[in-house]
């Protein structure tokens, strides 16, 4: 009989990363002050999305809305690299790191999963050859529409996201990283939860 294999499901900010990489990307692709009149256009609608009135979906594609809509898959696969060789690697938490490695080496499967989009979290996973699970944005003729595709990629949507993908029965030992409550569910399904072991 053919041994299980492992599979191992990173989220990425605040667990991999030593903070969340939202605010800074926006910043390094729009500089402070767009950034700045995003926040405070739509300061009202953060409060009602942290007061839980509002979803993180749609508050998500109010800032896209005024930032990223209309930008090129070329321009935004090209801000991404760039973003992370700049500034994303430099937060990479090295025991994150380690942790994904020994998993590789071990011939384990390992996804990140993220409610950050897919669209900048590539150069992290390309580097070290694991699946992408995160956040996916429409475009419209290779344009970018400022509206997420489906639903924000957290909680329920992360374990929904992951078993589109994976078989979990064809998994001997199930290994979950995260740091909030966005990672509570993918966390209960693993039989080896580890929350905030980066820390």
């Amino acid at each position: 009989m053919e041994q299980k294999k492992a599979l191992a499901l990173f989220d990425f900010d605040l667990t991999i990363t030593d903070r969340d990489s939202f605010m800074p990307f926006m910043v390094f692709a729009f500089g402070w002050m767009k950034t700045l009149c995003v926040l405070i256009l739509f300061s009202p609608q953060a409060l009602l999305c942290l007061a839980g009135f509002m979803s993180r979906k749609r508050f998500k594609e109010l800032i896209f809305g005024k930032t990223i809509k209309g930008w090129t898959k070329e321009k935004f696969h090209d801000t991404a690299f760039d973003f992370y060789q700049k500034k994303m690697r430099n937060w990479l938490r090295k025991t994150a790191i380690d942790e994904i490695k020994r998993h590789l080496e071990n011939n384990t499967d390992v996804s990140l999963v993220s409610a950050s989009p897919e669209e900048w979290l590539w150069p992290f996973t390309e580097e070290f050859g694991i699946n992408l699970i995160g956040t996916k944005l429409e475009t419209k003729d290779g344009i970018y529409t400022g509206k997420i595709v489906g639903e924000n990629c957290r909680k329920a949507e992360k374990v929904r996201r992951v078993k589109e993908i994976y078989d979990l029965e064809n998994y001997s030992d199930i290994y979950a990283y995260g740091d909030s409550a966005g990672d509570y569910e993918m966390l209960k399904i693993a039989n080896h939860p580890n929350f905030r072991t980066f820390s």
